[in-house]
Parts: structure tokens; C-alpha cells; sequence
């Protein structure tokens, strides 16, 4: 994605797009899975581009509270991603803490049955932890 359409992006949600947010998006945008502050500052550093986590993490709240990225808080750690049409949740593997997406949420058919008792969801969170495959030894 080019700096001028992250600028648009940012700005679009009322966020002044200085050189340390667009950088930010960008690891964010790239990334495979969710990060976390510490994570986003090791992909800054590898390219040479300085970043103290303070500001990182200001950023990233900021995000949250614009509606540009969403925070997950995994085995108590948060980990931000850009906000996409649906909600999910992850795997944890409890040896490396590789996270891996769980796509298909059934909270809806959980939120049917809460209804009934005039109960309503205001949130949510899954955590599942495990052994990966790598760890259990089945690479493949």
C-alpha cells in the first residue's frame, strides 16, 4: 500500500498522518497476524526506522479508538491488527506462542440461545491454548 493512500486512510478517520503513523499502518498492513507493541518496534528496528515504544503504543490505542485497528488480548498481552468486516479469535500455542486465526466464530448461535433470557452481549473473548503441530513434532 502506498504512503499516500495510508495518509488518506488516517486521515479519513480524523488522524494526522505523521511519518510515524504511516510506518506504523504499514507494519500492521502487512502483517500476517496480529502484533504486538514490542513486535511492531523489532519490524521498525530491522528497517532501520526509529520508533521509541511510547510512541507506539499511544499510536496504536489511537487506532483502537478510530476504529482503524482492533486489540485482542492474548494470555494477557494485547496484540493489535487492522480492523477488517468480522471479529475473530486465536489459537495459542502454549510452547512458542505462535498465534494462529480461528475464522468461523459461533458466538451468534451462543447469542440466540442469551436472548431468550433477555440477555445481551456487549463483548467478547476467546482464547483457546494448545500445542501446534511444530511443537508436537508433526511438521509438515
Amino acid at each position: 500500500m502506498k504512503c499516500q493512500d495510508i495518509k488518506l486512510i488516517l486521515n479519513s478517520h480524523n488522524i494526522k498522518a505523521t511519518r510515524q503513523r504511516v510506518e506504523i499502518y504499514k507494519v500492521l498492513q502487512k502483517a500476517q497476524q496480529c502484533l504486538s507493541a514490542d513486535e511492531i518496534l523489532q519490524t521498525l528496528e530491522a528497517q532501520n526506522l526509529k520508533i521509541d515504544l511510547a510512541t507506539i503504543y499511544r499510536n496504536l490505542e489511537l487506532f483502537v479508538q478510530n476504529g482503524i485497528a482492533v486489540k485482542s488480548t492474548i494470555n494477557r498481552k494485547h496484540f493489535f491488527e487492522i480492523k477488517k468486516s468480522s471479529h475473530h479469535h486465536y489459537f495459542v500455542c502454549i510452547k512458542c506462542h505462535e498465534k494462529a486465526e480461528i475464522v468461523d466464530c459461533k458466538i451468534n448461535l451462543i447469542e440466540k440461545e442469551l436472548n431468550k433470557m433477555n440477555f445481551k452481549i456487549l463483548n467478547h473473548n476467546l482464547e483457546v491454548y494448545g500445542i501446534c503441530d511444530k511443537c508436537c513434532g508433526r511438521e509438515e
